[in-house]
């Protein structure tokens, strides 16, 4: 279900890595030092492109991302809003994962 856009589902290939990670329980950005190890499956990437679904709560793991030192990352503006709207493209779904 998929309450905005016109299809449900993701950029095949892609991975889900939660926004509100980034920050532990007190609300505040989470050390150098564990967004580096969060972020350490992605340091060997050789780029990293990050969306959402409308391209603004991905801006918070694009910060993450650098603070943890990957700095081949890109945000994908567009987002899945864009992705999905062009029937050419295709859509992952959790089914095929």
């Amino acid at each position: 279900m998929e309450p905005l856009d016109q299809q449900a589902g993701h950029i095949p290939g892609a991975l889900n890595l939660f926004w509100k990670e980034n920050i532990n329980d007190s609300g505040t950005w989470k050390t150098k030092e564990q967004l580096q190890d969060m972020y350490k499956p992605l340091k060997e990437k050789k780029e990293v492109i990050v969306y959402c679904g409308s391209g603004v709560s991905a801006t918070a793991n694009v910060i993450g991302m650098r603070q943890a030192g990957i700095n081949n990352v890109k945000l994908y503006p567009g987002s899945w809003s864009e992705w999905s709207s062009f029937e050419e493209n295709p859509v992952g779904t959790k089914d095929e994962d």
